[in-house]
């Protein structure tokens, strides 16, 4: 068997594959299980004009706009859970139609 390059890279690596304007489904839900190290990641590298989708984000898509970094969500709902209270910046990011919102709920 041929020697087969390794498919593991660096957190930096994946998110400088990952360019300005790209589509990203991202998992998890609400603050649980959502790949928060790749969009603190995303946020150092300065993305810009990202579309998230996931069916119900929190933390990552608020943090995500916050930087500056969505152009537009498909998402169902958004929210932070219990004590956390709203994801402002993403509200803030609609309201000031900095990003669009295509709803699925």
């Amino acid at each position: 068997m041929a020697d087969t390059p390794s498919k593991i890279i660096s957190l930096a690596e994946l998110a400088r594959r990952i360019p300005d304007g790209a589509a990203l489904g991202l998992g998890g839900v609400f603050l649980h299980r959502g790949p928060f190290a790749l969009v603190r990641e995303l946020v150092r590298q300065q993305r810009k004009n990202l579309e998230i989708i996931k069916p119900s984000p929190g933390y990552d898509l608020d943090l995500l706009c916050r930087a500056g970094a969505v152009a537009k969500v498909r998402a169902g709902i958004v929210a932070m859970e219990g004590n956390f209270g709203m994801a402002r910046w993403y509200r803030r990011a609609i309201e000031r139609k900095e990003a669009r919102l295509e709803e699925h709920a």
